[in-house]
């Protein structure tokens, strides 16, 4: 990023070039993987590895950004990273057209979850957790979402998950899925200038209906 941009976000420097200096890997480029990837790139994050294996479809039009009648039945990954260097040409930015694998998180500082399956996200958080990659976890049910950081050592996903083989697809409206990715992108900006988060031993929930936010401890296992 220009000079101009470090000083509109209001970094230190040294801030600012730990960002470009970062890796960040999406796994999944739909509503919260999509908004995420974008606002990491206006942020200044100098690496992103997206991995997706879908096209657009109608149904995306409501909440993922990079969805428009112009890019239906395109590669979501490939549109984001095509759009996302139009925000910044310089950044680096790798894309994937499949489901994500080890390949996909490799040398990765952090990982975001854009996931829409549980049994996706317990089997993306064990390679996190081999690789020590924090994975920053996010989901949205309507007017409801949480987030979280499950990172070595942490229980996250699978307390968040219990019975994974009850998994649907949740419907979702845009301004929950715009709020819990700017939270992912929050905690991801932490992780790199190394500032604490409240979310390294728990989870938020957020009731957008009643503007209900609850913080809840997880027990260290």
């Amino acid at each position: 990023m220009e000079a101009e941009h470090t000083i509109r976000n209001g970094l230190a420097p040294a801030d600012q070039k730990a960002l470009q200096q970062a890796t960040v890997s999406i796994i999944g480029c739909g509503g919260l993987g999509g908004r995420s990837a974008e606002l990491l790139v206006r942020l200044g994050i100098g690496s992103l590895i997206l991995t997706d294996p879908d096209i657009f479809t109608s149904s995306n039009l409501n909440r993922q950004i990079f969805c428009t009648p112009e890019t239906l039945g395109h590669e979501k990954s490939r549109v984001v990273a095509h759009e996302l260097l139009k925000i910044n040409p310089k950044a680096d930015i790798r894309f994937h057209v499949q489901a994500f694998t080890e390949e996909s998180i490799q040398g990765a500082d952090l990982v975001i979850d854009g996931l829409d399956s549980a049994q996706a996200r317990l089997q993306l958080a064990e390679i996190c957790r081999i690789r020590s990659i924090p994975l920053i976890h996010g989901a949205v049910k309507q007017w409801y979402g949480h987030i979280g950081v499950d990172h070595e050592g942490s229980a996250l996903i699978d307390t968040l998950y219990p019975n994974p083989e009850i998994d649907s697809a949740p419907k979702v409206l845009p301004m929950t899925v715009a709020l819990i990715a700017a939270m992912q992108v929050s905690e991801a900006c932490k992780h790199i200038l190394r500032k604490r988060s409240p979310l390294q031993n728990g989870w938020l929930q957020c009731d957008l209906l009643n503007c209900d936010y609850e913080q809840i401890l997880q027990d260290k296992p």
